[in-house]
């Protein structure tokens, strides 16, 4: 047997043993993209890592996700770090169960484990000349349901206030305001004079360095920024379904709520394991 075949066949293996061990909802991200090759759309001058609901801005392993902003001088992207390196960098981890049994592979993206599909984790985020395209990459088998849409890069009404502090070495002053059914604070620094912040959040006088809304359900804090040249990737999306933004919101909805009654059609209650929360399904964008 040839080294280049033994090699195709133990990837092979590596790859069917690891989605086999895959919990409900992980997404294996290449799968989802149609396994089509990435190309370069611009050069990122610089990048912003993003924590999203950290327990400890320290330790990243207490992140639910580790967010990357890319801006170049056409394009800005955000998406998932953690997801993006995943093939290369995050290995199998032996967990304990529910029960209590050790011994178990499951395959982590990082973060808080065990990673499940979250739309704020698995969705990419492009803006070019003032048009911002979601990509909603969708869990399990429910390829069908990839979708885009695309709107005008959303305009917050902020509110600056006189409060200032140092956060991560920035002096930064603090906005607020209220959007699409959510009241917001963020704090961002004139130092940065990029008018951007994590997910859709933008358009203050400065890089937004960190974001959370008034009940404290979602929260962004910048980690790190690098001022390094590096291509903005963009998969071949053209398969994925376009969409009104409200029809993308309510299908993630019912994902999140109950994926197989998305799987399956119907209102299915007897299987375990059919929804990713522990608590009431409370998305960011309530309008």
């Amino acid at each position: 047997m040839n080294k280049s075949f033994f090699t195709l066949i133990l990837t092979l293996a590596l790859c069917c043993g690891a989605s086999a061990q895959w919990k409900q909802g992980d997404v294996p991200p290449s799968f989802r993209r149609g396994g089509s090759t990435p190309t370069a759309i611009d050069t990122a001058l610089v990048t912003v890592y993003y924590a999203f609901n950290a327990d400890d801005i320290k330790d990243e392993n207490t992140y639910i996700d580790l967010g990357w902003l890319q801006v170049g001088r056409q394009y800005s992207k955000f998406a998932s770090y953690f997801v993006a390196h995943s093939d290369s960098t995050y290995q199998p981890k032996m967990i304990k169960n529910s029960r209590g049994e050790s011994g178990i592979a499951q395959r982590t993206y990082g973060g808080k484990f065990p990673s499940r599909w979250s739309e704020y984790q698995f969705d990419e985020i492009y803006i070019k000349d003032g048009q911002l395209t979601e990509y909603a990459i969708m869990p399990m088998n429910l390829d069908h349901g990839c979708c885009q849409y695309t709107e005008s890069v959303p305009k917050q009404q902020w509110t600056l206030k006189d409060e200032q502090k140092t956060i991560h070495g920035y002096r930064c002053q603090k906005a607020t305001c209220r959007w699409r059914g959510r009241d917001y604070e963020a704090w961002f620094t004139s130092e940065i004079p990029i008018q951007r912040g994590p997910w859709k959040f933008g358009g203050l006088p400065g890089l937004i360095v960190k974001i959370s809304d008034a009940k404290k359900e979602y929260n962004f804090e910048l980690v790190k920024l690098e001022r390094v040249k590096r291509p903005i990737m963009q998969w071949n999306f053209s398969r994925f379904k376009k969409v009104k933004r409200e029809n993308m919101l309510k299908l993630q909805k019912k994902i999140n709520i109950n994926w197989l009654t998305v799987l399956y059609g119907g209102k299915v209650t007897s299987l375990e394991g059919n929804t990713f929360h522990d608590k009431p399904y409370s998305p960011m964008e309530l309008e």
